[in-house]
């Protein structure tokens, strides 16, 4: 009767894992998914027009969008953005999407550094930021 007992818990168990680790899969995936998707609307509205540039003024950003743990996208007022690639993966990055700065120019250039900011606004990794590629608005078809 033990021996039964067992065997049914041990199943139980196993269904139980195999549950949990089938929702573990679903979960990031979908919230990956979702990211991409995010993204793709936000670079799918403009287009690269092959400048670059070390510095990009601070007054003029409106939004910044962190893309991964190597890629931020800047929107900026008058129809234009830019997108840093980071020399290096800067880790945790695209998982929080949230970062600080600190300059005293009036302008974020690629020898600044970011600190990555976790839930709690607590700082995580600090890293520099890429070269900045112009981008502008798609003209509405």
């Amino acid at each position: 009767m033990m021996e039964g007992s067992f065997r049914w818990l041990f199943l139980f168990g196993l269904a139980a894992v195999a549950a949990c680790a089938q929702g573990q899969e679903n979960t990031p995936d979908a919230a990956q998914a979702a990211k991409i998707e995010k993204d793709h609307a936000i670079l799918g509205r403009y287009e690269a027009t092959g400048e670059e540039k070390s510095c990009i003024s601070l007054t003029r950003i409106s939004q910044s969008h962190v893309l991964s743990d190597t890629e931020i996208f800047f929107e900026m007022r008058g129809r234009e953005g830019y997108l840093s690639n980071l020399p290096n993966r800067c880790p945790q990055l695209g998982f929080y999407e949230s970062f600080t700065y600190s300059t005293s120019t009036g302008q974020l250039c690629n020898t600044d550094i970011i600190t990555v900011l976790n839930r709690s606004s607590v700082a995580g990794a600090s890293c520099g930021l890429g070269k900045f590629v112009a981008y502008k608005l798609k003209e509405k078809e």
